[in-house]
């Protein structure tokens, strides 16, 4: 196929800077569409001999509408099998019957050279003057035609043979570069820019190369092609030339109508505002309007506004406080709040414009005041202060503002006091019915039925669980399974126990990603915008799916009404479960990964700081008496806190159960023949007076002839006799302390 030719540079410097930026696949008219790029690619059309993507029902459009008119056949893959391709024109015209000509055939099956030559030479017997030779010297040799992949002579001024000539001519006659083009690339996905004026061309071809860089918005011909078709009408030759609110009125688009065209639309004129007007700090600080994409922070159209902040001096300094802020890892939203802080202070007060002078305490107080009235709610006003007091603290800090008074500071007199509420956790009638199974399968999304399911199980926040990573399941040396999760509010890699239950949940989600995706990231991954499976799924999205399942599901409280949930109303109702099962509050902490015990102690007031020292001190052997390895690195804690949770489930008398949470043990109460059975010195009185009573039924069973009752204490007694000598050093002592069995004594009788 001949090379297509790229895009012009033009005239003007704008367009010469862009028209450097494209590369070769996207510095071309007409745009084609590569099936294995995971933005404009996609799956190919059933019909095994067509190239186009499959947009209905696996079948590209063409041949969709071929499907229709063959009556629907309902086996549509060897109606498929049989399909012919889309693909017209590019089969090589007949050429003429003499074997030295390369021109068109017409008439007579010769071309029309040799047609009139046959004419003047009155018309002989047609087989024998064409074996002859034509009946004359060869005609002289022509250029070659052409249309693409043509092998004969181009005949007259458009440089066609007669065939492609006749068909450029009935297609009236179009530029013959735009139309060799159009037929090269008949039948292949394609954007075709050449109705575009040539910056509008050059700007679209960025946008889509630009989409392709990002591979986040998946971005197909067909789904812009009404959007193409209408730019040219605007009148204007550059997408700049028109205000994206004069664009919309023009195309007619809105949030429910063009949505991909609008958002293809909004993100061209984006990527050509930021080289026109430049990225990064340097760029964007001096504005007034922050656009966050620019600075290297997610999210399309996120703004930082600060018009609000009239005050000129106010306006820098704020400025320069958010851009620390972000510097050191302060969240969007965060920084966000901050400044519609500070813009309601200043909005408040005019007087502010004469200068740092300006604001005084007695300025601050008047704030206070009418704080009270805005803001009843006395968390709302605390977020106020906080950000005003930080804003001050940080000016005086760092020397940005040499002006302002020194008296002027928020004291912790000034914040409202908090009233410590009860947790927000749910009650057991509304979880018993979120956590029924009927309930669950009622949730359409199963992305979000799995979130759900995470989230009432470990109390991890929302969005801990949504970002969760692939790999997020790790198994401890019993085989037990954790959730390995990133805080991202405490910034740091946390661990917590899971049941198996959920745990082959998460397995079945890992392998429907896998299939999904070629090289995933996460466990759940949005379902749009998203070729490579990196990006992880919506909080917002799975809130609307939450609202939407409460509503289909029909979930009510105890008085009949309907029920609202929040997501981190699990996380309250997860740690308040735990603590009314007593479990101790340290180990609350640690699974629900609070850095300090006030944050737990909004579950429960009590505290148990020795049980984990106890509990890694300990020698622990198995029913074999075989001492177990010590869990180390990462997951020591986390193996600590499901066998300390364990514990508090499944107390005995003579040791642990470090069975993986669950529902059953299939060893019932025999736990001295459990494989997952764990104890330590502390237990060893138990198991002498244990064993002392084993044999003596060994003895009775003997005497009375009862075999089976016999041979089955006797493995009772084998496990007993090798957990005493498991937990007894080889001195023949436990080793002391106040856990130690011999209680201080010495001797050979000491054990």
């Amino acid at each position: 196929m001949r090379q297509l030719h790229p895009i012009p540079h033009g005239d003007n410097d704008s367009g010469t800077d862009l028209a450097a930026r494209l590369r070769p696949q996207f510095a071309q008219p007409v745009i084609l569409v590569d099936p294995d790029d995971p933005v404009i690619g996609g799956p190919q059309c059933l019909v095994p001999v067509c190239d186009r993507l499959a947009v209905i029902f696996g079948k590209c459009s063409a041949h969709h509408q071929r499907w229709i008119e063959a009556g629907r056949p309902d086996d549509v893959e060897t109606w498929a099998k049989s399909a012919p391709a889309n693909r017209r024109w590019l089969h090589q015209p007949r050429k003429c019957a003499i074997t030295t000509c390369h021109r068109s055939r017409r008439e007579h099956g010769l071309c029309h050279s040799h047609a009139s030559r046959w004419q003047k030479q009155g018309r002989a017997g047609l087989t024998q003057w064409i074996a002859d030779g034509g009946g004359g010297p060869p005609l002289p040799a022509g250029d070659g035609c052409r249309f693409p992949d043509c092998c004969l002579e181009a005949e007259g001024e458009a440089g066609l043979c007669d065939h492609h000539r006749n068909r450029w001519i009935r297609a009236d006659r179009p530029p013959i570069e735009s139309w060799l083009l159009g037929c090269a690339t008949f039948g292949q996905d394609r954007f075709d820019l050449r109705a575009l004026p040539l910056k509008m061309r050059l700007e679209i071809a960025y946008a889509i190369q630009c989409r392709v860089d990002e591979r986040r918005t998946i971005t197909r011909p067909h789904s812009i092609r009404r959007l193409l078709r209408a730019l040219p009408g605007g009148g204007v030759p550059s997408l700049l030339d028109r205000s994206p609110d004069s664009w919309m009125a023009y195309l007619g688009f809105s949030s429910e109508r063009g949505y991909i065209e609008r958002r293809f639309l909004l993100d061209a004129i984006g990527y050509l505002r930021d080289l026109v007007d430049g990225v990064g700090w340097d760029a964007e600080f001096p504005r007034d309007v922050w656009l966050l994409r620019r600075l290297g922070f997610p999210g399309r159209d996120t703004r930082f506004r600060f018009t609000g902040i009239e005050p000129i001096w106010l306006r820098q300094l704020t400025k320069r406080w958010a851009r620390w802020r972000l510097s050191t890892g302060i969240a969007v939203a965060t920084v966000g709040a901050d400044i519609r802080a500070i813009t309601l202070f200043a909005q408040s007060f005019p007087a502010l414009q004469r200068g740092p002078e300006a604001l005084t305490r007695e300025l601050v107080e008047v704030h206070l005041a009418h704080l009270i009235e805005r803001f009843p709610n006395p968390k709302s006003r605390t977020g106020q202060l906080s950000s005003l007091a930080g804003l001050l603290r940080a000016a005086r800090q760092h020397g940005w503002e040499s002006r302002l008074s020194a008296q002027v500071d928020l004291f912790p007199e000034d914040y409202p006091r908090l009233v410590k509420g009860p947790p927000r956790a749910l009650s057991e009638a509304v979880m018993a019915q979120l956590e029924h199974p009927c309930v669950l399968a009622r949730f359409a999304d199963s992305r979000g039925r799995l979130l759900a399911r995470i989230l009432m199980s470990t109390g991890l926040r929302v969005g801990d669980g949504a970002r969760l990573r692939l790999d997020c399941v790790v198994r401890d040396g019993q085989g037990a399974p954790y959730l390995r999760y990133t805080n991202h509010k405490m910034r740091r890699d946390a661990f917590v126990p899971i049941d198996t239950d959920l745990a082959e949940a998460i397995a079945v989600q890992q392998q429907a990603v896998l299939d999904e995706f070629d090289d995933p990231a996460v466990l759940l991954p949005r379902p749009t915008r998203n070729p490579d499976g990196k990006v992880a799924f919506s909080t917002a999205t799975f809130r609307g799916e939450l609202r939407e399942w409460l509503r289909v599901s029909d979930v009510r409280d105890e008085l009949g009404r309907a029920v609202h949930v929040a997501p981190h109303q699990w996380r309250h109702t997860f740690g308040t479960r735990l603590i009314n099962n007593e479990v101790p509050q340290e180990t609350v902490r640690r699974l629900l990964d609070h850095d300090s015990h006030a944050m737990t102690s909004h579950y429960a007031r009590l505290s148990d700081t020795t049980i984990r020292e106890q509990w890694e001190r300990a020698r622990k052997v198995n029913i074999a008496g075989e001492a177990l390895a010590t869990d180390t690195g990462p997951l020591a804690d986390a193996v600590w806190m499901k066998n300390n949770l364990s514990r508090a489930k499944m107390a005995l008398p003579n040791g642990y159960c470090a069975l993986p949470l669950q529902q059953k043990c299939e060893f019932a109460n025999a736990c001295l023949t459990c494989p997952v059975f764990v104890t330590t010195p502390e237990f060893l009185p138990q198991h002498r007076h244990q064993l002392e009573q084993t044999q003596d039924l060994i003895a009775q069973a003997d005497r009375n002839g009862h075999q089976r009752l016999a041979e089955m204490n006797r493995t009772v007694e084998k496990n007993l006799l090798a957990i005493i000598d498991g937990l007894t050093t080889s001195d023949g002592c436990c080793g002391g302390g106040k856990s130690c069995a011999c209680n201080g004594k010495s001797g050979s009788n000491a054990c």
